[in-house]
């Protein structure tokens, strides 16, 4: 007797914006002339447009210099190890 396993559920977010007559209008024909939905043309479009400039992204986030470092073990042990050698 197969198991029935539950598929693990896909997460979606609803995004919203507006758009023009104009802007509609040339959506809708473009998608009559390829057969396709507006929402696969927009969301290969944003998939297209994020794939060519993944690269240009920033590795890390920026830290002000306001920004106190409480979790940077790192740069404690450091500091630790060069106030020991100086006493």
């Amino acid at each position: 007797m197969p198991t029935n396993k539950k598929k693990k559920k896909i997460k979606f977010k609803k995004f919203e914006f507006k758009l023009s007559v104009n802007q509609k209008t040339l959506i809708d024909k473009f998608c009559k002339a390829k057969k396709v939905s507006p929402n696969k043309m927009i969301k290969s479009a944003i998939k297209d447009y994020i794939r060519k400039f993944a690269d240009s992204l920033p590795e890390e986030e920026c830290i002000s210099e306001n920004q106190l470092r409480l979790f940077d073990v790192e740069e404690d042990f450091e500091n630790y190890e060069i106030s020991e050698k100086e006493d």
